[in-house]
């Protein structure tokens, strides 16, 4: 069996990135997109220690200059890590956003590097809608996303400012989405004996915390994944440490029943505790929740040849999963060699299982990518299989939660294919085409639907209660 590949190194990108303009007001002009004076000393750039569980893993440098018509918003944010034994991984994303003189996003540039991965994507706001245009894999889509009202902020901070506390819509660049945040004073407080004002932004089902000085500094941030960032005077690389395999580890959910021969289930039943499920879409066709209980059992395709209009989605291409793109288009037909059924599924399964190489990354997962590169975690196993099996019709999803590992469970992703009238487990990344029964999905979908896992992580505890 192959090594298991987290899903957290997404997850921390995603923590790092959606919440990062905590900045304040400059007087510098600056013309370029990210200019070369940006780090430059007396320059107004502020700093941000990124801590993950006590371990310094990067730092956040921002700032903003004014313009004409409001501000420009800039931030630059490095991590290094080491998602498994033997890799170590750098990644830097910079994000430059304008707007207008109510922190309004007019328009934004990302681009996120991570070794030979690049991503890079442009946005601009006209009256209630959103159109952003993404280099994917070395390829061009565009999505437009409606919106509520003319007012999208562009940065937190922003709104705390203006005195904007409430609910608002919010994009986040990673994840290329558009969510409902709501941002609450929770009043004044001494942190370090700075006095500052305590604020709580929920996104996702989950509550970030915010302390902001009296001059418009972010003091700290705290999210419930245990990723800290806190204010520095300025930078030291040599701080920064390689965080192993270990801390990936200190994530995962330890057992007191031991699974003998986890790949070989055909049923596993298990108690959740210490976490809120409402809201999380845990129950299918091969898992079903009572209560706090839930009972898992293999499931295998039925007869039925009905695709239902609620499943008709999961035959559609997405950004992420480009299954009308030619190249995937192409491979997936040669793949399946005029097969179709679950045959088809068999040899997409195999196909992505066999030649994707095993290398944990950090980076926002795409079918087109891992199709060129040829290597990937879970997460590119998953989008990968999903686009292959969407372009020939058949319906997929990337589905997500935890899996039993060597006494432990690990936050993992794998792939649902909806098959005979089922919605049918299967795992490109441990080569299994159906996957055991324990394989826990805690949800499914896209990197908006993933990110519900914030609201478990840190804080889910399994018993085993029966297997066979």
């Amino acid at each position: 069996m192959k090594k298991l590949k987290l899903i957290l190194p997404v997850l921390f990108i995603i923590g790092g990135v959606s919440l990062i303009f905590f900045i304040k007001k400059g007087n510098s002009t600056g013309k370029e997109l990210f200019p070369d004076t940006f780090f430059s000393k007396g320059a107004n750039v502020e700093w941000l220690g990124i801590y993950l569980k006590g371990h310094k893993v990067g730092y956040l440098a921002s700032r903003i200059d004014s313009t004409e018509v409001g501000y420009r918003v800039y931030s630059n944010t490095y991590m290094k890590m080491a998602p498994a034994a033997g890799y170590e991984r750098e990644v830097s994303y910079q994000v430059v956003t304008n707007t207008d003189k109510d922190y309004n996003l007019s328009d934004f540039h990302f681009r996120m590097v991570s070794g030979e991965y690049v991503f890079s994507a442009y946005g601009r706001k006209i009256g209630k809608k959103l159109s952003v245009e993404m280099e994917i894999g070395g390829n061009k889509r565009e999505m437009e996303f409606p919106l509520k009202s003319s007012y999208l902020p562009a940065t937190i901070e922003g709104m705390v400012k203006t005195g904007r506390t409430g609910t608002f819509q919010f994009f986040d660049p990673t994840l290329q989405s558009i969510f409902d945040i709501s941002i609450e004073n929770l009043g004044h407080d001494t942190l370090e004996g700075v006095p500052t004002t305590k604020y709580a932004v929920q996104q996702s089902g989950i509550d970030v915390y915010f302390w902001v000085s009296s001059e418009g500094h972010l003091i700290r941030q705290e999210s419930p994944i245990g990723l800290v960032m806190k204010r520095e005077t300025d930078v030291n690389l040599s701080d920064i440490e390689t965080v192993g395999f270990k801390l990936f580890d200190s994530y995962a959910i330890k057992v007191d029943n031991p699974i003998k021969n986890p790949r070989m289930l055909n049923m596993l039943r298990v108690r959740l505790d210490s976490v809120d499920l409402s809201g999380l879409r845990i129950e299918d066709d091969r898992q079903k929740l009572r209560g706090n209980i839930l009972t898992i059992k293999k499931v295998t395709p039925g007869d039925s040849d009905e695709i239902p209009e609620e499943v008709e989605p999961y035959r559609q291409p997405t950004p992420f999963v480009p299954s009308d793109d030619e190249l995937v288009g192409k491979t997936a037909l040669d793949v399946i060699g005029g097969k179709k059924g679950w045959e088809a599924v068999e040899r997409i399964i195999t196909f992505v299982d066999t030649t994707l190489r095993d290398n944990p990354t950090f980076s926002i997962p795409n079918a087109l990518d891992a199709l060129k590169s040829k290597e990937g975690d879970c997460n590119e196993h998953s989008a990968l299989a999903v686009a292959l099996l969407r372009a020939v019709g058949i319906p997929a999803r990337v589905e997500v939660g935890v899996v039993y590992v060597g006494g432990a469970f690990y936050y993992h992703a794998w792939v649902g294919v909806y098959m005979g009238g089922k919605w049918v487990a299967t795992d490109p990344t441990f080569g299994q085409l159906i996957a055991d029964p324990a394989h826990i999905k805690l949800e499914y979908g896209g990197f908006k639907e993933q990110a519900k896992l914030y609201r478990v992580i840190n804080k889910l505890r399994i018993s085993v209660l029966q297997y066979d």
